[in-house]
């Protein structure tokens, strides 16, 4: 695997090199490709030049930046010049608690691992203290393109995360409740605390993905001309206190041995 960041995090006088690995990886099992509806010929994307008229090759792309004296034509080159600290530094402006970072702004993450002589005992440190600290460290990063907010955070004990956060201004506004919100029951309350002390496991429960084989079933069954009903989405329970007894019922019932 191939590092997409090398730099250093900095925090005070103290700077560990590290280089960053992507910890997803975006595989696309059962993927469609488009096709023209009507005779199923494949669709292809070209990249088209609008003033010459003419398609493009890839190595001919660049980047453009409009101007008042027009659009400025940059390449790959030229962005590496680009006069950026956090392209070559995640600097650390403080520390936070873990808990005060809105998960709704996490982009991507990456491994941080430490690279070259002298970066393991600092790296380590670093890590340690994040860990006895219950704190996250919080500066910025360039990845790429793109400069965004950025978190340090300790993992699996002794080694580094770094997320990047989406900027504030990126995130929509949740749409507007427009019925008042209902208060609980302290009955329902009760019973809903159960429920979730029944469901309650140290790990994230076991999943599988499903959708490959679902997406075949749909092909096979559409290319001798059945068709396939919906899933159907489970009623909102007209008994909401009937509904939480019989739910726990059947938690309690799956967790027997």
């Amino acid at each position: 695997m191939r590092p997409v960041w090398s730099g250093t995090i900095s925090v005070g006088l103290i700077a560990v090199p590290v280089q960053l690995y992507p910890v997803t990886r975006a595989e696309h099992p059962g993927r469609t490709h488009e096709v023209h509806a009507v005779d199923a010929g494949r669709v292809r994307h070209r990249r088209w030049c609008e003033s010459g008229g003419h398609e493009v090759p890839y190595e001919e792309v660049a980047h453009g930046v409009e101007t008042p004296r027009g659009t400025v034509v940059l390449r790959d080159e030229d962005l590496a010049r680009l006069p950026l600290p956090a392209r070559k530094v995640l600097a650390l402006a403080g520390f936070v608690p873990a808990a005060g970072i809105d998960p709704a702004l996490f982009h991507h993450s990456y491994y941080a691992e430490p690279h070259g002589p002298g970066a393991t005992r600092p790296y380590t440190l670093l890590a340690a203290a994040l860990t006895r600290s219950g704190r996250v460290g919080a500066g910025k990063i360039a990845i790429r393109t793109r400069e965004r907010p950025a978190v340090l955070r300790p993992y699996a004990g002794s080694r580094l995360l770094v997320h990047t956060l989406y900027w504030p201004h990126e995130r929509n506004e949740p749409p507007e409740h427009r019925e008042p919100a209902a208060v609980p029951a302290d009955r329902e309350l009760a019973m809903a605390e159960v429920l979730v002390e029944a469901l309650s496991q140290d790990v994230f429960p076991e999943q599988h993905d499903e959708y490959v084989a679902a997406l075949e079933h749909l092909a096979e069954a559409k290319a001798v001309g059945q068709q396939l009903e919906p899933p159907v989405e489970p009623a909102s329970p007209v008994d909401l206190m009937a509904a939480l007894e019989a739910s726990i019922r059947a938690a309690r019932h799956d967790q027997d041995p």
